[in-house]
């Protein structure tokens, strides 16, 4: 898979971030915190990518993925999520690595900058297994968590629950082209959908971590 690589020196866990090249230009993100709902959308090839990228961070302790989002191109659908809810870029990360969300948009100001600015690199990718329940599979210790903070919404979780999740966009992928509705009028159309916790028997105070995100799909070349 090819990326762009930002080195940070420094001695931190963070060692690194990890940006896709080319960029996913078919993929928006809303925010989730504030309505406790929201979606992730995605063109066939992206889900495809997103899925690589949640794999690698599963096996990346040091790195961190961010994902730029918010000056993709926007349909209708896009601009009624970004009405309603907002549009974020992604940061993916196992969650033992050092980064706070309160610290993103120091380190996003210092990508591309000074003597040791992003190389390109090839890097290896874990291939995608059946999206099934592994055995013994705990639900409260590999949950995906979800943060916000400076436009960015951030995927972390254990390394299994990261390869799960790669894992489920990679079989969202496989059934873009299966999909009735996609192929008559482009989508968006439902595939998956991922649950924090309590969901959905949360508080109702906004301020709870409660939340849900649809995977949806589409195909911008037949989208009427």
């Amino acid at each position: 898979m090819r990326v762009r690589v930002h080195a940070l020196p420094g001695g931190t866990g963070l060692r690194r971030v990890v940006v896709p090249d080319p960029a996913l230009r078919d993929t928006y993100q809303t925010l989730l915190l504030w309505q406790h709902t929201g979606a992730l959308t995605a063109s066939r090839a992206d889900l495809w990518r997103l899925g690589a990228l949640f794999r690698f961070a599963a096996v990346s302790p040091h790195s961190a993925v961010y994902v730029p989002l918010r000056r993709n191109p926007r349909d209708k659908h896009a601009e009624y999520w970004s009405n309603e809810q907002g549009l974020g870029d992604l940061v993916i990360m196992r969650r033992d690595v050092a980064l706070r969300p309160a610290h993103w948009t120091a380190v996003r100001a210092r990508l591309g900058r000074g003597p040791r600015p992003g190389r390109a690199a090839l890097v290896s990718v874990p291939s995608p297994r059946p999206p099934c329940p592994e055995p013994g599979w705990d639900w409260r210790e590999h949950a995906l968590a979800v943060a916000e903070h400076g436009n960015t919404l951030f995927w972390s979780g254990t390394a299994r629950a990261l390869y799960a999740a790669g894992d489920d966009l990679a079989w969202c992928s496989g059934q873009v082209s299966r999909h009735v509705d996609i192929r008559r009028y482009g989508g968006p159309a439902l595939l998956s959908q991922w649950t924090g916790p309590g969901w959905p028997f949360g508080s109702i105070d906004r301020r709870d971590e409660t939340w849900e995100c649809m995977i949806l799909a589409v195909d911008p070349r037949r989208q009427r």
